[in-house]
């Protein structure tokens, strides 16, 4: 449409210029801090991005946010953003707020905020008018921006509406069109459901604007047409709003368990002990015998294990020392506290068939080693294993029974996808070992279980523990889209 341009390829977010009678406005400012791929993007439109006089911002995400504040002093521009969003925009942390649990590329630095909106603004900037609408939810400032130019309605929508059909994305819970993702994560990223589903709700009274212009039109596996129909407009914004009030009757029914880095107890016999040089730590009770799962951290795991438990369960006589030790690797990092463990305390190593030979080897003499077919032998809670094809050494699932939930410590497999540290990890082992095959065995293994809760071994960003619905085959489903 004459005077509205899209920088689509930005990456991940898009940007867009409105070519007023008084200057150039930009919506957003991408994620780079010298605002380079935007700059080249404008000149191959031929637009100066030296001609910008106002810049609104939709949130404030890293990837919509990072130039503003380079192009704010290099142009004199105005800066506008949420009010909810406007003082961590100027602190330039936590950096959470900026990337939240994606582990994105990128340094939040602060970003000056002129103009702090609340909603229901009319700001007009030569023949253009733009008319901000509070849109917290997916993160508490939010704000969209409805543009009446040269009488058409042009609607800005950051990342409530992230893309128009969102179906180029491999993390299930970015497939959505609606930036409805950020709800579902820790509230360290500030997503917020009921917030979200008050947005939509507001939205839907609208009518459908002359373009609807999302914050990640590249999500879409085919480019789309902004210009929706009433009934397109209307039925985005309800599958949105059906999703907001499914994860707010969720989690009135289940709070969700999110996961960082401080200990924390789970139910009423399962903790979360922290994490230990990066790795977590799980520790469980069931007829009054206590286990542990995985034993990173070297000399310093025993001593971590008591001094956590003692802290997170001071009302009840928890035993002292482990019965077990549940390995989900025989590898290095998920043994390397073993010795000491076993030493100080005599538990028994569960572990796969095909790692207990190395146990055997790095446990003192006399250590009661079983392997994992074996746990549901010894009577001490409802189990089952699986043995894992790869990658990794001797590895390994257990699903228990805690609580009448069904608990699964599957160590390295799967991954969060949306941990990039995670991600990357695998990726170097599948290479080296030429796995790609073994990796989708396992995956096909995993399917047997139907976990209420997911207790993985890498580094936690605000993962939840707590699965319901299709949650678990989703996250199957999404390390399967890793490898493709």
């Amino acid at each position: 449409m004459p005077g509205i341009h899209l920088l689509g390829g930005l990456e991940p977010a898009a940007a867009y210029v409105v070519d007023t009678s008084a200057g150039l406005v930009l919506v957003d400012a991408g994620l780079d801090a010298d605002a380079g791929a935007l700059k080249k993007q404008m000149a191959k439109l031929g637009l100066d991005w030296q001609r910008l006089r106002a810049i609104f911002l939709t949130h404030v995400h890293g990837d919509h946010s990072g130039g503003a504040e380079h192009l704010r002093r290099a142009t004199g521009a105005t800066v506008y953003a949420g009010a909810r969003d406007a003082q961590i925009l100027r602190a330039g942390k936590p950096r959470s707020a900026f990337f939240g649990s994606l582990l994105w590329r990128g340094t939040a630095q602060p970003t000056a905020v002129d103009v702090e909106l609340h909603g229901n603004e009319r700001i007009a900037i030569g023949n253009a008018v733009f008319h901000s609408l509070a849109s917290p939810g997916h993160s508490p400032g939010s704000v969209c921006y409805l543009l009446e130019m040269d009488g058409k309605r042009e609607f800005f929508s950051g990342d409530v509406i992230m893309s128009l059909t969102g179906h180029a994305l491999s993390i299930s819970k970015l497939k959505r069109p609606l930036g409805t993702y950020a709800a579902y994560l820790s509230q360290r990223g500030r997503g917020d459901a009921v917030a979200f589903l008050d947005t939509l709700t507001r939205l839907r009274a609208l009518p459908v604007p002359d373009l609807v212009l999302p914050g990640h039109p590249r999500n879409d596996g085919t480019p789309q047409s902004p210009r929706l129909s009433e009934a397109r407009w209307q039925a985005l914004l309800d599958d949105g709003i059906a999703d907001m009030k499914r994860l707010i009757a969720r989690a009135q029914a289940h709070p969700p368990s999110f996961l960082d880095s401080g200990p924390k107890r789970l139910s009423t016999h399962l903790y979360f002990c922290g994490l230990l040089e990066g790795a977590p730590v799980y520790g469980f009770v069931a007829a009054s015998r206590f286990f542990v799962v995985d034993a990173p951290g070297g000399a310093l795991l025993t001593d971590f294990v008591s001094s956590r438990m003692r802290e997170l369960d001071k009302a009840s006589a928890t035993p002292a020392a482990p019965t077990a030790v549940l390995l989900t690797s025989g590898g290095e990092r998920a043994t390397s506290g073993l010795a000491d463990l076993v030493k100080r305390t005599g538990a028994t190593v569960v572990v796969a068939a095909d790692g207990m030979a190395r146990v055997k080897e790095i446990c003192p003499p006399g250590t009661r080693i079983i392997s994992a077919a074996e746990l549901p032998e010894q009577g001490w809670f409802e189990a089952r294993s699986s043995a894992l094809l790869g990658p990794g050494l001797a590895t390994v699932a257990y699903q228990v029974v805690l609580d009448d939930k069904k608990i699964l410590f599957s160590g390295g497999l799967p991954v969060p996808v949306h941990n990039e540290i995670a991600v990357r990890r695998l990726f170097a082992d599948i290479e080296a070992r030429r796995s790609i095959a073994e990796f989708l065995g396992s995956l096909k293994q995993l399917e047997q279980f139907h976990p209420d809760a997911w207790l993985p071994s890498w580094p936690l960003e605000g993962h939840n523990a707590n699965l319901h619905d299709r949650d678990w085959q989703e996250i199957l489903e999404d390390n399967r889209d890793l490898v493709r």
